[in-house]
């Protein structure tokens, strides 16, 4: 009877069904970055879209994807110096509850890290960042084929000059949180 019971519960644990086999989703975030500063300036938050292609894996709780995210931020030390950051990279997503409402994991690791700061008068200023990622937790509804949900993590992200090695290193990790909509085939 045992046996009967824990095979019962592994099943649903590790079989709730997706309801989508593809998921496309858009969203909006803010980044609060811990120690974000550039000669004196300090980046207090950083906000933007991102736009999710997940694929589900059928009878277990696991998402493959890709995320693009455009963000930018604003440098106040007198002068405002506006910024473009751009991410791609990859998803996994584990869904520890996939019902009519959904609560898990997700992570991402940085495929290509793009940061571009505009200063007037001068080139423009050129970050690129080896590796980033982000760890955090996701939540929200299904409503038959529209998902509404939330995301609430930490990314990490430090930012090094490319065109000019002089200027100090940009750390953007810090806590973030996004408003997610999207849309399951």
């Amino acid at each position: 009877m045992k046996k009967l019971l824990l095979a019962c519960m592994a099943i649903t644990l590790f079989a709730a069904p997706a309801h989508a086999l593809f998921e496309l989703r858009a969203g909006y975030g803010i980044t609060t970055p811990a120690e974000g500063t550039q000669s004196g300036n300090e980046v207090k938050t950083m906000d933007g879209f991102n736009l999710d292609a997940i694929a589900e894996i059928p009878l277990f709780p696991l998402g493959l994807g890709l995320r693009y995210e455009s963000m930018g931020f604003t440098l106040n030390n007198g002068t405002d110096l506006d910024s473009k950051f751009t991410r791609v990279s990859a998803l996994v997503n584990y869904r520890i509850i996939d019902l009519f409402a959904y609560f898990g994991l997700i992570g991402t690791v940085g495929l290509s890290n793009k940061l571009a700061i505009e200063v007037p008068g001068f080139a423009d200023a050129e970050y690129d960042a080896s590796l980033t990622y982000s760890v955090g937790a996701e939540a929200g509804v299904s409503l038959g084929l529209i998902t509404v949900g939330g995301e609430l993590g930490y990314f990490v992200g430090n930012m090094e000059q490319t065109n000019n090695p002089s200027n100090p290193d940009i750390d953007l990790g810090g806590v973030y949180a996004k408003a997610i909509v999207g849309i399951g085939f």
